[in-house]
């Protein structure tokens, strides 16, 4: 009687024991986090909360001593001249650790490119990973009217500025599931974003220009449009958009209601006025798992109705210097 007892005994304990194990089980594949969910909430603070994102030339000249510049252009074509005191660490390994570690986190960081794009790409990485940055607006040729040493042209109205067809009709907007990214096999929100910006910046073009978007929106094949996002603010969208485009402010690009308004299996293009807040989008739906370019010179490519471009496009009498360089 008694090894019966036993018997039966054992069987209970041994049943509890593996169901408490299924139990655990369960519970630890229900409560780990997505690459996704591990992510959104903190780009989403980051950026929502980021009240500079751009520097001009001119506040940088005059403050110089106190920002740690990081120049994000090639190794050759910082050789040539540079901001002085600035470092050199391309875009495209701007996330790598041992480049991270070069940079200090209790200085304001600013970075630079060519145009204002790359340099926003590497600002916004920065933010997202906690630092204090800010990208200097249109690049290096704000800070030097020196042709070799901006290799490339500044913006021009007669090459990059188009009369491309604009609309104040509202398009509608259908709901998507979110992406699903997988980078990496951790739930730490800073290793996650270090791997999705390395795997963005190593691996992506940036941009597109307004006549590569034009000629993709009118080949007669409408399967392979893009979903267009105005990421200017609302009463600018309402004067004037590119057809199709919807609107989400740039600032708000990350929260998971904005985000379902995008098809997360269909490339995305995002633009602003000059080039630079579009970028951040487009950094940002990167990371968090889109196929996303950037609309390179903002809506000024696109259009030369002043009252569209609600701001002034890049200006060699207003907005180029001669500052010094450093070689």
């Amino acid at each position: 009687m008694l090894r019966r007892y036993l018997t039966i005994l054992s069987l209970i304990l041994g049943l509890a024991f593996l169901f408490s194990c299924s139990s655990s089980n369960d519970n630890d594949e229900k409560e780990k986090k997505s690459n996704f969910e591990v992510i959104q909430p903190v780009v989403d603070e980051a950026i929502s909360g980021w009240s500079n994102p751009v520097i001009s030339a001119q506040a940088l000249h005059d403050d110089l001593a106190n920002h740690f510049v990081v120049s994000v252009r090639n190794a050759e074509h910082y050789a040539l001249g540079h901001i002085p005191g600035a470092i050199n660490i391309p875009w495209t390994q701007i996330a790598k650790e041992d480049n991270l570690k070069k940079i200090p986190t209790d200085k304001h960081i600013v970075t630079y490119c060519y145009t204002g794009h790359t340099g926003q790409i590497g600002a916004t990485v920065l933010k997202l990973l906690g630092y204090d940055v800010s990208n200097m607006k249109w690049g290096i040729m704000s800070w030097t009217k020196d042709a070799n040493v901006r290799v490339s042209s500044a913006f021009s109205e007669e090459t990059d500025a188009h009369d491309f067809t604009v609309t104040t009709e509202v398009p509608q907007t259908s709901t998507y599931d979110l992406p699903d990214p997988n980078y990496i096999d951790s739930e730490d929100a800073m290793t996650v974003l270090k791997a999705a910006a390395d795997q963005y910046v190593s691996n992506h073009a940036p941009v597109i220009t307004a006549q590569a978007l034009f000629d993709n929106l009118n080949d007669g094949n409408t399967a392979n449009d893009p979903v267009i996002v105005s990421v200017r603010k609302a009463e600018h969208y309402a004067i004037g958009h590119i057809p199709g485009a919807i609107n989400i402010s740039w600032k708000e690009i990350a929260k998971i209601e904005n985000l379902k308004k995008i098809d997360p299996n269909r490339q995305v293009v995002t633009y602003c006025y000059t080039g630079h807040t579009g970028q951040i989008a487009c950094t940002v739906l990167n990371i968090l798992g889109y196929d996303a370019l950037n609309l390179k010179f903002g809506i000024m490519s696109w259009t030369k109705d002043q009252n569209v471009r609600a701001v002034n496009a890049f200006s060699e009498d207003v907005d180029a210097h001669d500052y010094q360089l450093e070689q």
